[in-house]
């Protein structure tokens, strides 16, 4: 392998499994931040980038290597940032030695972060953040999957709010629930929702117009699909320095074992259950 060429792990055609594959290593253009990568963390969505089911904005570009979120170093300052790919966008992924990012996708990490500890933060926080402000009058509040990756800084930041969250065997009526997990459990967390109360869910292919989230009792569901606010990612990094704000990871892999993390995302037969946050490392 040349100083040129990197390891990125993906596919170069649909419904393979991502293995190792010699790619040129990206090279940053104006307003681009070139990032080694140190940690990646892996999420549902880059699964469905291998299969070919994620919606891009523009057809796919091949080899597709996936990944949302990246830790890693600033190639040209020598500093630790912290990036969400915009993957939907940018089709760069973080399952590499580096990637290429518009530097506004960028925040700076401060010294003294694992980026192990940090890289779960962007999708996920930025997804429980966004959840936060969609039910923030509540005072009380259901998470259906509270030991996940986005309901553990979800349940942290809603409590600094001074909501209480209770738990999902808690009996009587919430102001609110939220919703990670769909399935049967999203109908649940639904039916726990007082009348006139909020119900947020992430998990879209759940929700049924006109079926058993209709809005008889006053309750007006939401899919809340997370958008990227570098505002926000900027607060939640300054949260998990100073300690006040922790994720929660589950597994720390090779990047080479990318196809297994997904099939641990995946929960597929066979592979370990693990609670929390995969997160790849690559060898640099």
């Amino acid at each position: 392998m040349t100083n040129h060429e990197m390891i990125g792990m993906g596919v170069e055609r649909f419904g393979e499994q991502p293995r190792p594959l010699r790619v040129p290593v990206p090279v940053a253009g104006p307003g681009e931040v070139l990032i080694r990568v140190a940690a990646v963390a892996v999420n549902p969505a880059d699964a469905g980038m291998v299969a070919g089911t994620y919606p891009w904005a523009e057809p796919a570009r091949f080899p597709v290597i996936p990944g949302y979120d990246v830790a890693g170093t600033d190639v040209a300052t020598g500093r630790p940032v912290l990036a969400f790919t915009a993957h939907k966008a940018t089709q760069a992924g973080g399952y590499a030695q580096y990637v290429a990012l518009p530097a506004d996708l960028v925040v700076p990490l401060p010294p003294g972060v694992n980026p192990v500890d940090a890289a779960p933060l962007p999708l996920a926080g930025l997804t429980a953040r966004q959840l936060l402000d969609a039910v923030d009058d509540a005072k009380t509040l259901l998470i259906n999957g509270p030991g996940g990756a986005i309901g553990t800084l979800l349940s942290q930041l809603a409590a600094e709010r001074g909501i209480t969250v209770v738990p999902v065997g808690h009996e009587g009526p919430v102001d609110a629930a939220v919703d990670v997990v769909g399935g049967a459990v999203a109908r649940s967390a639904f039916d726990r929702v007082r009348d006139g109360g909020r119900y947020v869910t992430v998990v879209p292919e759940f929700w049924v117009p006109g079926g058993p989230f209709g809005t008889e009792r006053g309750i007006t569901p939401r899919v809340l699909v997370v958008a990227y606010r570098r505002e926000q990612l900027v607060d939640l990094v300054e949260r998990l320095a100073a300690g006040r704000l922790t994720t929660k990871v589950g597994a720390v892999l090779p990047l080479a074992e990318a196809a297994e993390a997904l099939r641990i995302v995946a929960r597929a037969p066979g592979a370990p259950r693990v609670s929390g946050k995969i997160v790849l490392v690559p060898d640099n």
